[in-house]
Formats: C-alpha cells, sequence, structure tokens
C-alpha cells in the first residue's frame, strides 16, 4: 500500500532497520557473510552514535564551564577571564588513572554521524557555543539540562546497538568455534 499524497512517505534510515524488532531473527540461518555485514553495518552506525553523543558531551563541557566560570569569576584571580581562554581545559582529554574500558570506539567520523550530528546542531550550534556569555544563567542551565537529555537518549540507543552487535559476534565466534565459519576467510592476505 502506498503512502497518500498528503502523507509524506517516510524514509527508513539503517539504524531504524537494525533497531527493530526483526532486525536479529533467524541468526543461525543466515549466511556468515551476511552476519559480517549487518555487524559491519551496527559497528558503523555505534561509530556514529558515540560520536555524536562526544559532541554533545563537549558541548555540555563548555556549557557548564561557562557557569561554573560565572560563579568564580568574582574575586578569583585563576578563573579565565572568557570561555575561550577555558576552552583548552575544557575540551583536553582527561587521562583515567584507572583501566580502559571494556570497549573503546575508534575515533572516526563516520558516515552514519552525520544524521545524528545534525541532531546536535539543531540543539546546539557552535554560532550558538559562541554567544554563551550573553545567555543568563536560567537559560545555561536550560541548554545544558536538554543536551544532558538528548545525550541520555544516545546513550541508550547506542546501548541497543551494542547488544545487538554482541549478538552479531556471539554467533559468528559460534561458528568459527564448532567449525561452520573459517576464521582465515577474514584474514589479510587470507583465504
Amino acid at each position: 500500500m502506498d503512502a497518500s499524497p498528503t502523507e509524506p512517505r517516510r524514509a527508513r534510515r539503517r539504524i531504524d532497520r537494525i533497531l527493530g524488532p526483526a532486525y536479529l531473527d533467524d541468526l543461525a540461518g543466515r549466511s556468515t557473510d551476511e552476519l559480517r555485514r549487518m555487524r559491519d553495518e551496527c559497528e558503523e552506525e555505534e561509530s556514529g552514535v558515540s560520536f555524536a553523543r562526544r559532541m554533545l558531551q563537549g558541548r555540555i563541557d563548555i556549557i557548564r564551564a561557562e557557569a561554573l566560570r560565572r560563579q568564580h569569576a568574582d574575586g578569583d584571580d585563576d578563573a579565565p577571564r572568557s570561555i575561550l581562554d577555558a576552552l583548552p581545559s575544557i575540551l583536553a582529554d582527561d587521562v583515567a588513572a584507572t583501566p580502559l574500558r571494556p570497549r573503546v570506539s575508534r575515533f572516526l567520523v563516520p558516515p552514519a554521524a552525520q544524521y545524528h550530528r545534525r541532531d546536535v546542531e539543531r540543539l546546539v550550534s557552535e554560532r550558538s557555543l559562541a554567544g554563551l556569555e550573553e545567555r543568563s544563567p536560567d537559560e545555561l542551565a536550560e541548554l545544558a539540562q536538554t543536551l544532558g537529555e538528548k545525550e541520555s537518549e544516545l546513550s541508550k540507543l547506542r546501548r541497543q546497538l551494542l547488544d545487538r552487535l554482541d549478538a552479531l559476534q556471539e554467533e559468528l565466534a559460534r561458528r568459527y568455534r564448532d567449525g561452520r565459519a573459517d576464521i582465515s576467510e577474514v584474514l589479510p592476505g587470507r583465504g
């Protein structure tokens, strides 16, 4: 059944298909090549969501730093004069003293990030970040809350993608263990 002329046809995004209820149906009946393709597309989408999430986290850090800068600006000679002065320390990677988390995403700007990046830009653009000093404390708090909610949404989305990725990896590993798939097929220069 086609959509009526007044109803726009909704394009189905890859992420919607991946998160759909039928995506993981009958993994045992699918070919190993299909499982690898599904795994690869899950990894690409997860990379896109992770990239957008990092963008959001950076913007949240900038907004919170501006609020903190204002609180400590009175009488604190060490406080940065502007948010621009504080950017290097705000955006610097923290080196954790604890071991790395079990999953470390590769730092890429994958094509799958474009949809989520546009979503982040709609919430707070680079231009609006440049005008943070003109915003009231209430506006900063509201913006930080809105971005925090979006970051939470992306975290849940990422978790769903990782769960699907885990299911695909488990099926592939099972096939390698029981000999139904040959690991040498995926090694460079082999197979």
